[in-house]
């Protein structure tokens, strides 16, 4: 008997697994979960991202559990006409007075109901009840994993959905003005169909292999990408003209003044990126992983002309993606191929499309002014200053998609609204401010692996070792002195001891400490690094070799752990 659970992304199956076992009195072996389709009447319920997943649907899950294993319940009392409260669950059997006995899958089309029906509120376990959540648990798909069982979406096999690629314009955003080889192309062995869509050139033919042949033969006349007369020193010039001004004066010595530029950098799956669409008159049926199924459907109903209703969307596993499946761009181009070529296709990135014309975590600046006084730290200021952040992918529908999509003034409001609500400063500097500005170039950038914090964090962390330095503190006990909060003070206290800080280093090496807090968990990071001639020195074919880690010490306090695993 296995008891299934839809939801609505690639989550933390086996957490999923843990909350449904615990509350239905199972054993996790006989719990699946898979992902459901794009279901838009949820509104805003179906999104992936944030790492919101585990803290969204901890108590939902439950409940919906607790509510089947009671209606298991009352149905077993019923057929034993004996009190609820006579019968117990263990192991997926429900059990009562005088021997009886029965399996849960013996009751479900009893205890189902054909209609929706209001039921009491079940009381859900205390955590002191817990013989599941919160104790060591395996996957429940590593042995798939591992042997290569599992099915991911490059696995996905559809009838008559042969592999497509596309043939990309050496610009970001560039577009086909002609295909100047066509028959050439489709004369190639397997070819069966070659069509300009939005940013490219979309081939199909029997295997990859034989479309990355076509791709390497097509001659295209492109036109014009979104920021073709753009360069990292133009962009940085950009960005430096609309940072916004700090407020508060230097005071000369007890100032720390610091910048710092962080690049693009590309936010690419470890599955290449991959679809497959199914477009016929009327309808159409897409298959990929997504985070925002939603928005996907209503975008790619949009984009054909067909009701949302006409639009099936399959939610797939996939490899992990870092927010980078948060943007359907994958499935958009898969149907638009597919309804140009009147067939369906399998649709792959390469890894160069990724890094070529894939998303970015933007290139930005942060800037920070911090004064001391009387050997205080009494102010600090950041001015973060990034390309644009794309939000097209809204809170997983078409409203806030919209709404994140507009011109720079909308974009920003949102962008500004995600930035305040993320970004904080756990130090008691004084009068603190950290604020946004965003400059609107058409990169396709992307919220990948907590959008600001990488950067914001990064400089303020460098500031805080500066500050330390200016007071000739020692590091650690620096931030023991100005951390506001008390888990962040332990983590620190913990990676401090265990991390045996401040022991005697050999030259040119050392150690740095820093604390991060986010998603309610409080981190402490102990790092060393050899910077010795020999490491930074060495010669590599075609390489610079710089500093080398040599030891990562991370302390964390996550809350309650569903599975310390």
């Amino acid at each position: 008997e296995i008891y299934t659970l839809s939801l609505h992304d690639a989550l933390p199956i086996s957490a999923v697994a843990m909350m449904i076992a615990e509350e239905l009195d199972l054993p996790m072996s006989q719990v699946t979960v898979t992902l459901a389709d794009a279901r838009p009447e949820l509104l805003m319920n179906q999104l992936t991202g944030g790492s919101n997943s585990m803290r969204s649907i901890y108590v939902p899950v439950r409940t919906a559990a607790a509510i089947a294993r009671q209606q298991l319940v009352a149905t077993a009392a019923a057929r034993w006409n004996v009190s609820p409260s006579a019968v117990t669950t263990a192991n997926g059997v429900v059990s009562g007075p005088n021997g009886h006995t029965a399996t849960y899958g013996s009751l479900a089309t009893a205890a189902a109901s054909a209609v929706t029906i209001q039921v009491p509120t079940p009381a859900l376990k205390s955590q002191s009840q817990f013989t599941v959540l919160g104790t060591p648990q395996k996957r429940i798909d590593v042995l798939d994993i591992v042997t290569g069982r599992k099915q991911f979406a490059m696995d996905m096999r559809v009838p008559n959905a042969l592999p497509t690629m596309v043939a990309r314009p050496p610009t970001i955003n560039g577009t086909v003005v002609s295909i100047n080889n066509k028959a050439a192309i489709l004369a190639l062995p397997g070819v069966t169909d070659v069509v300009p869509i939005t940013h490219g050139v979309a081939i199909r033919a029997a295997t990859f292999g034989q479309c990355i042949d076509a791709i390497q033969a097509i001659q295209v006349t492109w036109g014009a990408g979104t920021v073709d007369d753009q360069s990292d020193s133009s962009v940085l010039a950009a960005i430096k003209a609309a940072e916004i001004p700090l407020i508060v004066p230097p005071l000369l010595a007890q100032t720390v003044d610091a910048e710092f530029t962080f690049a693009f950098a590309s936010n690419a799956a470890l599955e290449p990126d991959n679809a497959i669409a199914d477009v016929r008159p009327g309808s159409a049926e897409i298959w990929s992983s997504l985070k925002v199924p939603i928005d996907a459907q209503e975008a790619i109903a949009a984009q054909l002309g067909l009701p949302l209703t006409a639009v099936t969307v399959h939610v797939v596993p996939g490899g992990g993606s870092f927010g980078r499946h948060l943007f359907h761009d994958v499935a958009a181009e898969a149907a638009e191929a597919s309804q140009k070529m009147g067939k369906p296709v399998k649709l792959s990135w390469s890894r160069t499309d990724d890094f070529r014309q894939g998303r970015t975590h933007p290139m930005c600046t942060s800037r920070v002014r911090a004064n001391i006084l009387l050997g205080n730290v009494i102010s600090y200021e950041q001015r973060h200053t990034s390309v644009q952040t794309s939000f097209s992918h809204g809170l997983g529908e078409m409203i806030t998609a919209t709404a994140a999509s507009l011109p720079i003034a909308g974009n920003l409001s949102f962008a500004e609204t995600i930035f305040e609500l993320s970004q904080s400063s756990p130090y008691n500097f004084g009068v603190t401010t950290q604020l946004l500005n965003e400059v609107p170039l058409e990169f396709n950038t992307g919220s990948m692996r907590n959008i600001y914090s990488p950067n914001v964090v990064c400089a303020q962390e460098l500031v805080v070792d500066q500050l330390a330095a200016k007071l000739h503190t020692d590091p650690l006990t620096f931030r023991r002195q100005y951390l506001k909060d008390s888990r962040l003070l332990a983590v620190l206290n913990k990676a401090a001891q265990v991390g045996d800080w401040g022991r005697a280093m050999p030259t040119g090496t050392a150690q740095g400490i820093a604390v991060h807090s986010e998603y309610q968990a409080a981190i402490a990071c102990l790092i060393e690094i050899d910077c010795t001639p020999a490491t930074v020195n060495r010669k590599i074919e075609n390489a610079v070799t710089g500093p080398r880690v040599t030891k990562a010490l991370i302390v964390v306090d996550p809350g309650f752990a569903i599975n310390p695993l």
